[in-house]
């Protein structure tokens, strides 16, 4: 079954069908994915949370900083958890490529990531919505107490706030994590392709050289 899976696999594919197989290939072995990565997910999700609520529960002027935050974490945690799916044997090592390949292939890498970035955009605006609630209460709060009004939440709010900003940073880990199958594949693809490439150059320049050597024997 496992031979099966990694014949499927390596093979190669236009972008479209690696968005399209990669996010199937996400769905179906989720499982396994969970298992290796939700320790990393946790960690993201308290660097999340402290992200959300630096602006919110603290001053609004920290807002850049918690966006620094953010993206520092994205870009950590998706840097671990693809190590770590390597690492647990999920991803299967491929032929190392260079840059000069990738650069080769730089307009399907760009749709993929691109449409990927799109899907994503639209998973965090749903998994971020409670979030995004508490910070307008708290921030509406916040506009009340320095127009003079008496501050009307109640001091669980923040806990509750703290609790909401922890679930969907979790949620969003996982939502992150969906771009590492699509690239995972299209890196696939770009190996077989760069080794086809390589096998018939090397035929071409054989078949140069006994086509010299017929002429100089001639």
């Amino acid at each position: 079954m496992e031979k099966e899976d990694k014949d499927i696999l390596q093979k190669i594919r236009s972008s479209r069908a690696c968005i399209r197989d990669g996010y199937r290939m996400f769905t179906e072995r989720f499982r396994r994915i969970f298992r290796h990565t939700w320790k990393w997910a946790i960690g993201f999700a308290v660097l999340s949370a402290v992200a959300s609520a630096l602006p919110v529960l603290v001053s609004p002027t920290l807002t850049l900083a918690g966006l620094l935050i953010e993206v520092v974490a994205v870009v950590v945690f998706l840097w671990l958890a693809n190590r770590q799916l390597y690492k647990r044997g999920f991803f299967e090592a491929t032929q190392k490529v260079g840059f000069k390949a990738w650069m080769r292939h730089l307009g399907m890498l760009l749709l993929i990531m691109i449409v990927c970035l799109v899907i994503i955009s639209i998973l965090i605006l749903f998994t971020s919505l409670p979030s995004v609630i508490m910070m307008a209460a708290n921030w509406e709060s916040q506009m009340g107490v320095i127009n003079g009004d008496p501050q009307g939440m109640p001091d669980y709010v923040m806990w509750l706030s703290i609790g909401a900003f922890l679930i969907a940073g979790f949620l969003r880990a996982y939502v992150w994590l969906t771009v590492l199958c699509p690239l995972y594949l299209a890196k696939v693809s770009i190996a077989l392709q760069e080794k086809e490439r390589e096998e018939f150059n090397q035929k071409s320049i054989t078949k140069n050289n006994e086509e010299k050597a017929i002429v100089y024997r001639s």
